[in-house]
């Protein structure tokens, strides 16, 4: 398998964590994206029609575009227990996933734009909607994980590689400032300090 990757991502973290998880990363040749990352010639963008990180080619050659999908195809090709449970708190599970996802996807486009535009250039109207949208959510994150304390699965991975995120890139998303969110980044650290999977794919610059 082909995997192109970075280490600030965290759409690429869910994704190596996973194959960390089920001892995975020998089957993989990872592929670090270079800073030019948005050039049409790097070869990611060579590679693939979305031009998208993380992309991951299996060993028949078929190319996989989304964390999602490269997350459950991993997962099912691992030999410990699933990270998508079948049983009664499969929905919650998924649920919890994609609330991390959301907030995500809302927060990535901002931290984008502040890093790739000048400040008098930004969607400042947009930004503090974004703001108002992670700060409702963070409460009702920190109760989609109460149920499952430190457990690993596909939803609490994410939650940590959300979480993880906004602190990383704190001086663009100012998740300090949030009601909630060090409560939020003490969960974090206790998931990160309990299973390596995700101690070994923190983001870093």
């Amino acid at each position: 398998m082909k995997l192109w990757y970075s280490n600030t991502s965290p759409y690429v973290r869910k994704v190596r964590a996973v194959a960390a998880y089920h001892g995975l990363e020998a089957q993989i040749e990872a592929h670090l994206i270079s800073g030019a990352a948005f050039s049409e010639q790097a070869e990611h963008n060579r590679d693939t029609p979305l031009g998208r990180i993380p992309v991951l080619q299996t060993d028949d050659g078929t190319w996989l575009y989304s964390s999602n999908v490269i997350a459950e195809y991993l997962d099912a090709h691992g030999s410990n227990d699933s990270l998508y449970p079948q049983g009664d708190n499969r929905w919650a599970i998924l649920n919890l996933h994609d609330l991390a996802a959301g907030m995500l996807d809302n927060t990535i486009d901002m931290v984008g734009e502040k890093l790739l535009r000048p400040e008098a250039e930004w969607w400042q109207s947009r930004h503090a909607q974004i703001m108002q949208r992670n700060t409702r959510t963070l409460p009702v994150l920190a109760e989609a994980i109460q149920p499952f304390g430190t457990e690993l699965n596909i939803g609490t991975l994410n939650a940590v590689c959300a979480i993880d995120f906004l602190r990383f890139r704190n001086a663009l998303t100012q998740a300090d400032t949030m009601e909630g969110f060090s409560e939020l980044a003490a969960w974090s650290d206790e998931m990160n300090a309990r299973h390596a999977c995700l101690a070994a794919t923190q983001p870093c610059a």
